[in-house]
């Protein structure tokens, strides 16, 4: 394919060779048993997302990619807003639960850096894909809102062939609650993406703050055995959503 075409559909390719190898290694790693494969996953947006730069604009597109862009204009204000906006809605979550005998608030587990390590390299694998790629290029399309609904469908199908097979998605939860999930994560990430001058960083930051989120608290139904402290999750998470929207607007998502 001549890189001039390459070029112009540069996101489109990019969609999908990204869901094309997420199915391709969830098989693989089902037919052959060997679930290590499917690690090369979550690793996967940001190293295509990388090549199809390369292909499409060369040595200067990358550098585009990265300039003035992994930081951005990340200050303290964000930097707490990335790190503690989804960890606060699960804490708030839990209490709300914990009231009508749902579990209470506690860790679920207590391996802090081992998991944190995975987690980073999780966010670090997949947003410089999802949002330092994908999102200012369906921004200069769309809405920021319709960006995000359309780039959270692509990354919550992204994550079905991991689904199938039991990886990449909280077991036993069902996967509309997860595309769900995904969907009313992206606005808020682009929320934050738009206002820290498009930072890679913030958005792997909001990723793992999330993971963590579900990795430490007692949210997801294969900890607590239900799907209603995840519900009231959902919930709490469109309420910030629907705040977020209408204080910023749908066009830019910021003011």
């Amino acid at each position: 394919m001549p890189p001039n075409l390459i070029a112009r559909h540069a996101l489109l390719i990019f969609f999908a060779v990204s869901l094309g190898f997420s199915a391709l290694m969830a098989y693989l790693a089902h037919s052959s048993g060997n679930e290590n494969l499917s690690i090369l996953i979550p690793l996967s947006p940001s190293l295509l997302a990388i090549g199809v730069t390369i292909l499409a604009f060369g040595r200067r597109g990358l550098r585009d990619l990265f300039k003035g862009k992994f930081i951005g204009r990340l200050s303290a204000r964000w930097l707490v807003t990335a790190l503690a906006l989804i960890p606060a809605v699960g804490i708030a979550s839990v209490l709300v639960h914990s009231l009508f005998d749902g579990p209470d608030l506690g860790l679920r587990t207590t391996q802090l850096i081992p998991q944190v390590i995975v987690i980073l390299l999780i966010s670090l694998g997949e947003e410089i894909g999802w949002r330092g790629f994908a999102l200012p290029r369906l921004q200069q399309r769309f809405s920021a809102l319709n960006a995000s609904l359309i780039l959270g469908a692509v990354w919550g199908i992204w994550h079905y062939p991991g689904f199938l097979i039991g990886v990449g998605v909280p077991l036993e939860l069902p996967f509309i609650f997860f595309l769900a999930w995904v969907l009313l994560a992206t606005i808020l990430m682009t929320w934050i993406y738009n206002h820290t001058g498009g930072s890679i960083l913030a958005a792997i930051l909001v990723h793992s703050a999330a993971n963590a989120t579900f990795n430490y608290l007692p949210l997801l139904p294969e900890w607590v055995g239900q799907t209603t402290t995840f519900s009231i999750f959902l919930g709490l998470m469109l309420l910030v959503v629907v705040m977020v929207l209408v204080r910023n607007g749908p066009k830019r998502l910021a003011r």
